[in-house]
């Protein structure tokens, strides 16, 4: 218990002095020597000043210590290109071998001042000549609702700020509205690859913290069921495993959150996704076991049925988490491919679960899982409810007199069997289609996974049967 609240601690600690990766900064800076350089330029001191906030993607502003800052793209033209999650280091910086200045020759682009009718927007355009023919790379990390599309030559203009002119639309994209995609082709450059900044995910109040405290729960609940031999029944082990892999899914998505993943990335996100469909199955084994434990007369366990589950558990996870790595390393640097591909280490350390692609290797098999969950759950509730009003009917009883009781019980097993996943599956469809965006219900949802372990520790330790045995014990 001391090196987890050790780690816990420290965890917390991190997160204090972590920066959001959802925020750009005005410019970028370096201090030394009381001069101002970045890549080897110098900064005028006029290009210098204090700030108190950083900008969002989305435009908006948050309050941070003061601190000082130049601007860079005003001394020379900037251009962003987009850099996947498993190649940042620690210092911010990308190494996935991309140059840091590049040539506008290379890019085969004209920095052209924008040439229109629109008063607005040529206003808005007013941009500093610049007589180096050089352009400083920038680096931003993919999001969640990037959108990707190519444009030709005659298709757009690049301004003199950075910003593109869409010339089908007139629409202007910012300079930190988008970024360009890392990699290049044999169309490359006829051909420009495009990453739209859509929308920017920012985690729910009290969402991290709930979720380190749910850890905590995981470890001490599955702790209690080791340490208690009568726990250790054939449904225990399984709820072990079960906890084991939902407490690694949470793991690593809390390390993630963190920055703590540098240079394991990528290995961490297959790891995930693996102890995420691992931990779904054994929900389904559960699910059927009970039902099969509560209506059959036969209470007699086959020998080695655990070693049985175990072996369909983690081999059946081994397969879509091989899938998935094939077609990463086969097609996952193809942007034409980018919408369809898991995409793991791209947006974060896990692979990418926004969009309806998502629900081809992702959403569409936990949906079947927990819908055949939820088909069990209902048959075992029918028996057991018609089991009792039997015994309720002999033993001249009113039914409400234990019906509380039967309730709780319901509870326990609509969480073991995994049911209540169905919900977050119903949200994301929901919000797929744009429904409840913004909503209480959308906002529940997330709440209730990152407490599960609370939750799982509430109903199975924090019982006066359990707590019995822990004191028998």
């Amino acid at each position: 218990m001391c090196l987890s609240s050790k780690l816990i601690g420290t965890i917390c600690i991190l997160t204090i002095v972590n920066i959001s990766k959802g925020y750009i900064r005005e410019c970028r800076y370096l201090q030394a020597n009381d001069t101002f350089t970045y890549e080897d330029l110098e900064i005028p001191a006029n290009l210098t000043g204090d700030y108190s906030f950083l900008k969002i993607v989305d435009g908006s502003k948050e309050s941070v210590n003061e601190h000082l800052r130049a601007c860079v793209c005003k001394v020379r033209p900037c251009i962003r290109m987009c850099c996947p999650r498993k190649n940042i280091l620690a210092n911010g910086e990308c190494n996935d071998g991309l140059k840091k200045e590049i040539s506008l020759t290379m890019l085969n682009l004209t920095m052209e001042d924008i040439i229109t009718n629109d008063p607005t927007i040529a206003e808005l355009r007013m941009a500093p000549q610049y007589n180096s023919t050089k352009l400083l790379v920038l680096r931003d990390q993919f999001q969640p609702c990037d959108e990707i599309f190519n444009l030709k030559a005659d298709e757009y203009t690049m301004l003199k700020d950075g910003s593109l002119l869409l010339h089908s639309t007139n629409e202007i994209l910012q300079n930190e509205q988008y970024c360009l995609y890392p990699e290049v082709y044999s169309d490359f450059p006829k051909i420009l690859w495009i990453v739209n900044r859509k929308c920017i995910r920012n985690l729910m109040p009290a969402t991290l913290e709930l979720t380190l405290i749910s850890l905590a729960c995981f470890i001490l609940t599955m702790a209690v069921y080791l340490f208690v031999e009568k726990l250790r029944n054939l449904l225990g082990k399984c709820l072990i495993c079960c906890l084991f892999g939902m407490f690694m899914e949470y793991f690593i998505w809390t390390l993630d959150q963190f920055n703590l993943l540098y240079g394991i990335c990528t290995p961490a996100g297959y790891s995930k996704y693996y102890f995420s469909m691992a931990s779904y199955l054994w929900f389904s084994v559960i699910s059927y076991h009970l039902k099969k434990l509560f209506t059959s007369l036969n209470r007699y366990e086959a020998r080695y049925l655990f070693l049985k589950y175990s072996a369909f558990v983690w081999g059946t996870a081994a397969i879509p988490t091989g899938v998935i790595y094939l077609m990463n390393e086969i097609w996952g640097e193809d942007p034409e491919k980018r919408n369809w591909m898991p995409l793991v280490g791209f947006i974060g350390c896990s692979v990418q679960d926004w969009g309806w692609s998502s629900w081809i290797y992702f959403h569409g098999p936990i949906l079947i899982l927990t819908t055949f969950n939820a088909t069990m759950f209902v048959l075992t509730a029918v028996y057991i409810w018609k089991v009792k009003r039997e015994v309720n009917r002999f033993s001249q009883q009113t039914l409400i007199s234990f019906s509380c009781f039967s309730y709780l019980q319901f509870l326990r097993l609509f969480v073991i069997m995994g049911v209540s996943w169905i919900l977050d599956r119903i949200s994301r469809l929901a919000e797929d289609f744009h429904f409840f965006l913004g909503t209480i219900f959308l906002n529940i949802t997330i709440y209730l996974n990152a407490t599960f372990g609370i939750i799982i520790f509430g109903l199975l330790i924090l019982k006066g049967s359990t707590i019995k045995l822990l004191m028998d014990r």
